[in-house]
């Protein structure tokens, strides 16, 4: 099965919210784990029934799915330097307090992942689990595609998918 043939199985064939988010994970724009560590988030932010959320609030999520991984593979991304990823580090050697780390997130966690995640192929997705609003809104806006995806999917299992594919 070819790249793009395995890709149209998601999005062609049964373009379901579930079939978009498995196609965004498996096969979205990614050189970093940060995509793994966002879809965690987002997740975990939809169940609580979210609307706006700010990068401070998103920020708590995502910096401790990539400190949990950290600990497990020290290597999260293709880049040979990561001052995000360092100061993770530091947090997980207790050189780093919570509260530095958040601002770090916040400041250098979301550079590249906001604009990529909803790419596929080289494409952005039409369905839209999240809206950019830092410029007008402060945040994130989460969407009712979002909303929708976890009411009608099984939301342990796009999380062990998610999971699983770090």
């Amino acid at each position: 099965m070819t790249h793009r043939t395995a890709i149209e199985q998601f999005t062609d064939q049964r373009p379901s919210l579930d079939s978009y988010w498995r196609a965004l994970i498996l096969f979205g724009r990614n050189v970093a784990s940060y995509k793994f560590a966002l879809g965690q988030s987002l997740l975990e932010l939809g169940a609580q029934e979210r609307e706006l959320v700010s990068l401070d609030e998103l920020a708590v999520p995502f910096s401790r799915h990539v400190c949990r991984h950290l600990r497990t593979v020290d290597r999260q991304g293709t880049s040979q330097r990561s001052k995000f990823l360092d100061a993770c580090r530091a947090h997980n050697a207790g050189e780093l307090r919570e509260d530095d780390l958040i601002e770090t997130t916040r400041r250098l966690g979301f550079q590249n992942v906001i604009d990529a995640f909803h790419v596929l192929d080289g494409v952005e997705i039409d369905q839209r689990f999240f809206l950019d609003e830092r410029s007008n809104r402060g945040g994130r806006r989460l969407t009712d595609q979002m909303h929708r995806l976890l009411e009608e999917a099984e939301r342990t299992s796009l999380t062990d998918e998610t999971e699983s594919r770090w």
